[in-house]
């Protein structure tokens, strides 16, 4: 019987697993004909590229296409960078970089975002028709969609742009009307230059008048002379009508280093005016604690015989690129802005000091980045996701960071929270070493407190003044700048 019961047993298991078999069987062929056919659709295709030196194939799926082969056919040479994983494309004077992966690349040196991303798909580097001809446009080329094929044209469209000056409470305004492009602003021993991705023509001869000597427009360059005792300030571009503001203000002095006297420092107190930053539970304000501190460490630094410049002398709203674009106009030799931080959490306590990096170290580091660039126009802030792997001065403003860091931690009950990394706008920018310090929680309580009193700012701005002398004394013979 039990010999029979066993029989039994296996026929019923024997039909379990037929029947399982079959009902799998019928499940996996419409999944492998799906699986099939988004295989087709993901294979790359042909698409006929007509230019005005004949026709090609190039690779293509869906709406992406071969970047590469496009440039090509325009005669724009492109270099990969392996290390960097980016790609250069050049032609005359133009360049362009980008990513394979980003939706950022640099045009002629400035920073853009492009209508979509770059994709790497079997080996071929593929971008929208919109995205292509972001990167086309500084070498006069454009890419058209024409039935089934695509056409590459030669762009012979030239702005016509007209400069007037405008006087506004901040300065004098240089506007260029007419003008749909950003150019690349550059400054240096009274001459403003603005270099144009594509052609553009002055509507009418630059005349000497207000703050303006003279100057004149030589291919894709707008070259104006300027008056003794005005300086750049900031530039901006408008739309409706197009515009292009360039703001100009009262030159700074000469820097000392440039001069051969020694190094200068530009000490940041963070947020001010409008902008209180955090708050501490008896009403302590990060803006006017972080002054008191910068005031202290730049009268040490002083005493020690250097130069040193703040961004804010008193309680006023100083944007977060002007900060950076002040130190680099002295041509200062660091950059250090100074911070008080806030948490959810009433016990947290401690001084932590970071450093630009596209990526944040932790998610604490992402949320103080965040707070700290809340001031901060949206285009900006995603802007310098990919602004970062350009910056030259990566590992001494780690050096600096960690110096600072060692620093504060020898101040008593100071809870070391380490150096981290994150994508600070106001560091953003700055060609000389950078950092950015919390010195500590005003929410907690006994942290606000301590940096509130005279005495606590003293010490946190000792510990400050000790940390630039020692990064000064210790960095790389400096360069002589360039002509």
């Amino acid at each position: 019987m039990k010999a029979l019961g066993l029989q039994r047993e296996q026929r019923a298991c024997t039909l379990t697993v037929a029947r399982t078999w079959r009902a799998c069987n019928v499940m996996v062929r419409p999944l492998a004909l799906a699986l099939a056919i988004l295989l087709a659709a993901a294979a790359l295709a042909a698409v006929t590229l007509v230019s005005p030196t004949g026709s090609v194939e190039i690779a293509s799926r869906g709406d992406l296409y071969d970047l590469l082969a496009i440039f090509r056919q325009a005669g724009v040479e492109t270099a990969f960078a392996r290390a960097a994983g980016s790609y250069t494309a050049r032609a005359g004077e133009h360049e362009v970089q980008f990513t394979p992966g980003g939706s950022l690349a640099v045009v002629d040196g400035r920073l853009v975002a492009l209508p979509g991303p770059i994709r790497t798909v079997e080996g071929k580097v593929l971008a929208s028709i919109e995205t292509a001809n972001a990167l086309l446009r500084p070498f006069s080329w454009q890419l058209e969609a024409q039935g089934e094929r695509l056409e590459l044209l030669q762009v012979s469209g030239v702005e016509a742009i007209v400069l007037s000056q405008v006087q506004a409470a901040e300065g004098t305004l240089l506007v260029l009307r007419g003008c749909r492009q950003q150019p690349r602003v550059s400054w240096r021993g009274g001459e403003l230059t603005l270099r144009f991705e594509g052609p553009v023509e002055l509507a009418a001869p630059i005349e000497a008048s207000g703050v303006v000597v003279g100057g004149g427009l030589v291919g894709h360059e707008l070259t104006l002379r300027l008056t003794p005792g005005v300086e750049v300030a900031g530039s901006y571009h408008l739309e409706d009508p197009p515009r292009f503001v360039v703001r100009l203000s009262a030159a700074t002095p000469a820097p000392l280093e440039a001069r051969g006297e020694g190094p200068v420092v530009v000490l940041d107190p963070g947020h001010g005016g409008e902008d209180w930053g955090a708050a501490g539970p008896g009403g302590e304000l990060e803006k006017n604690i972080v002054l008191g501190i910068a005031r202290l460490t730049a009268a040490q630094l002083q005493a020690r015989g250097v130069a040193v410049r703040l961004t804010r002398e008193g309680d006023e709203t100083v944007p977060l690129g002007e900060r950076t674009a002040l130190a680099n106009r002295l041509r200062a030799t660091l950059f250090l802005s100074i911070h008080a931080n806030a948490s959810p959490a009433r016990s947290a306590r401690g001084a932590e000091t970071y450093f630009m990096s596209a990526d944040a170290t932790d998610i604490q580091a992402a949320q103080a980045a965040a707070e700290e660039n809340a001031s901060a126009p949206p285009d900006v802030v995603q802007l310098i996701l990919w602004d970062l792997a350009q910056v030259s001065n990566l590992n001494e403003s780690a050096r600096l960071a960690t110096t600072v860091q060692e620093r504060l931690n020898t101040l008593h009950d100071t809870r070391d929270r380490g150096v981290k990394q994150a994508p600070f706008v106001v560091l953003t920018g700055a060609t000389m070493p950078a950092a950015l310090v919390e010195v500590g929680f005003l929410s907690n309580p006994e942290e606000a407190a301590r940096l509130t009193d005279r005495r606590g700012q003293e010490a946190v701005a000792a510990a400050l003044a000790e940390a630039v002398a020692t990064f000064l004394q210790t960095r790389p013979s400096p360069t002589a700048p360039p002509p």
